[in-house]
């Protein structure tokens, strides 16, 4: 074991501490000691998932704790796999640690495979409820003689797991043994040290209630690592809000027909009212009754799921929801598709719930309509970090530290906020800001284009191969794209799915292009860019979002709240999305890479703010000469 001083003692896998990681492993160690939650603002390649398993491990096992880490994707889990598997291997501990992931994406059902999310749990609960699934039956038993065989199984899984398994080591065992991984899982899991989950295992209320009754597990007693933080704030809002739009109500007008409900038309009548309610704006705020008044007058007459019986929208919306869902589950079994009806029943359960610090916004794009409950504050959900035992968040891009403690709701009084000095050579490194271009919304016209083109143009002409260029937004980057002189650009797509996007990479990787993507998409965060493969980096523009409603009702609720409405629910948070774009080219001691910030913005001090994160910068009219001159 590994000594700080004689008081402080960790588990570290690596034979050599990173400068400055030191620093991160004693403060790590010292909250988690003294009950506290620590904010650690830690440049990549820094080894902070190292640091915060290694200075908690110690800690966990001689008090009884268990230790979740946390991460926004499950691609992620890898890291802290590999991290406990060097510790287990160094010190020959007697630990055991869960990969967790959902029971949708551990499901071996074929049958299944293709539901969304609402289909697959709906469907997923009634085969085990009616003990028709033969995985969960192998993994559980649903009587006294099958739980023993699924026990038998299980011990026989277990005595071969050793510390640690990827989920799709233990996915791949479950494929062979004809048993549901997701059930081992939560079994494993109750026994585990450590957990390594999803941020909504923990952080989402009604999630967080059910997972940790399964595996018998308390908040109290726990030390939760957050990796990512950055992102934790934005990802709940996004996950607790929820949207009804016309392509649904079509969907589910075509569901019905299919059942036998030929005269029900949902999209005809809230298009009809939507179009009244916005009279010709593009979006309007909405109250919870303007559309509960709607659901009123609307009747739905018939009822073929259940016998003919007579139900009508004037009664109770319970009961909508109920007959919603009873039919997308007849539309699954007799079409084995997604079923609109499960999704616009499970927006109604979340727009009857009146909830501080949430908007209702009714919008139209097109000839289309939609209506979201969207949530301003994540507070409510995230200030369950207070409740535990500690808390350790941890981003390269965690400035200012004061945003993400007020935001997610910590206590301040036990709140420790720190920043950490990066521990690779400033030499590696060239920052550049190029003067005289901008995105900002009122120059963006063919003219500014074009001269962004030619600037990356040249950027890329005096760079070896491995350039990235990171876009404010898809319409930033299909506008330039069109006019750069750059050949082989390989460019992201909206709504690319993660096999292109693999495919992408590998491609990139193989030095067969210029990537284009865009800043806080799947390429630019959390995407460990191996081998230096990108040299140059350019980030093009800050990536704000686009003022309307309700980006102003974030800035109000902020300024209402913090007095820093505009910083904490506009500006920061695009700022932070350069920075991960921009971290994408420095993994580790070796790396080397140009940085090319391109908008004469970031030399603004409202922005600097978080940009200055100990970084040196030339201001020029010419990045593409030191960029050069870098790489000579």
């Amino acid at each position: 074991m590994e000594q700080l001083n004689q008081k402080q003692q960790f588990y570290f896998r690596h034979e050599k501490i990173r400068e400055h990681q030191d620093e991160l492993i004693k403060d790590v160690y010292n909250t988690v000691s003294e009950k506290k939650i620590l904010l650690a603002h830690a440049v990549t390649g820094l080894g902070k998932t190292d640091s915060a398993i290694s200075a908690s491990l110690a800690h966990a096992l001689d008090n009884n704790l268990t230790i979740f880490f946390l991460t926004p994707k499950i691609s992620q889990h890898k890291i802290a796999v590999d991290v406990i598997r060097g510790i287990s291997k160094k010190f020959d501990l007697k630990i055991r640690a869960m990969d967790m992931i959902g029971r949708r994406y551990a499901c071996i059902d074929t049958s299944l495979a293709d539901l969304d999310h609402e289909g697959f749990y709906q469907s997923c609960e009634k085969k085990r409820k009616n003990e028709e699934c033969l995985f969960y039956g192998n993994a559980r038993g649903y009587d006294k003689l099958g739980e023993a065989k699924a026990n038998t199984l299980f011990n026989k899984t277990l005595n071969e797991y050793g510390n640690v398994k990827t989920h799709e080591e233990l996915i791949e065992i479950g494929e062979r043994q004809f048993a549901c991984p997701y059930e081992w899982m939560i079994k494993i899991a109750a026994t585990s040290n450590i957990i390594i989950a999803d941020y909504f295992h923990i952080m989402v209320p009604r999630i967080r209630d059910v997972f940790l009754k399964k595996i018998n597990k308390r908040i109290e007693d726990s030390i939760v690592i957050i990796d990512e933080a950055h992102n934790l704030a934005k990802r709940i809002r996004d996950h607790l809000s929820s949207t009804l739009n016309s392509f649904m109500l079509k969907r589910a007008e075509r569901e019905m027909k299919l059942l036998g409900l030929e005269n029900v038309k949902f999209d005809t009548a809230f298009t009809r009212w939507a179009s009244a309610m916005l009279e010709n704006k593009r979006e309007r705020l909405v109250s919870k009754n303007d559309f509960d008044e709607f659901m009123l007058r609307y009747g739905v007459e018939k009822d073929p799921v259940t016998s003919g019986h007579e139900l009508s929208m004037k009664n109770h919306q319970d009961e909508l929801v109920v007959y919603l869902e009873n039919i997308g589950m007849e539309f699954i079994e007799k079409t084995n598709k997604k079923s609109a009806c499960l999704k616009i029943a499970k927006f109604l359960q979340n727009w009857m719930i009146d909830e501080i610090g949430t908007i209702r916004l009714l919008r139209k794009r097109g000839e289309y309509f939609s209506i979201s409950k969207k949530f301003l504050d994540p507070s409510p959900a995230t200030a369950v970090l207070n409740n535990t035992y500690s808390s350790i968040l941890m981003s390269g891009t965690l400035l200012p530290l004061e945003m993400h403690r007020d935001v997610l709701g910590l206590d301040q009084n036990r709140t420790i906020m720190r920043r950490y000095n990066s521990p690779f050579d400033r030499n590696n490194t060239v920052n550049v800001i190029a003067e005289g271009t901008t995105t900002r919304y009122s120059k963006r016209n063919f003219d500014n284009y074009s001269m962004i083109a030619t600037g990356i143009d040249l950027v890329i002409q005096n760079s070896p191969n491995g350039v990235a260029i990171f876009f404010p937004s898809y319409i930033v980057l299909n506008a330039v794209i069109q006019l750069m002189k750059t050949k082989n650009l390989l460019t992201q797509r909206e709504r690319m799915n993660p096999r292109e996007v693999g495919d992408l990479l590998r491609r990139f990787s193989r030095d067969e292009g210029v990537l284009c993507a865009v800043q806080g998409g799947s390429l630019a965060e959390g995407i460990d860019y191996a081998n230096n493969d990108i040299k140059t980096a350019v980030i093009v523009g800050i990536a704000l979002e686009e003022m309307n409603l309700e980006v102003q009702a974030l800035i109000d609720h902020y300024q209402n709240k913090f007095g820093k409405g505009w910083e904490y629910g506009y500006t920061y948070p695009a700022i932070i999305k350069a920075l991960q774009a921009a971290g994408r080219s420095i993994r580790k001691e070796s790396d080397k890479a140009a940085i090319v910030f391109m908008d004469e913005r970031f030399t603004w001090r409202n922005y600097k703010t978080v940009l200055d994160d100990g970084r040196r910068f030339i201001i020029t009219n010419e990045p593409e000469k030191y960029v050069k001159e870098f790489w000579q």
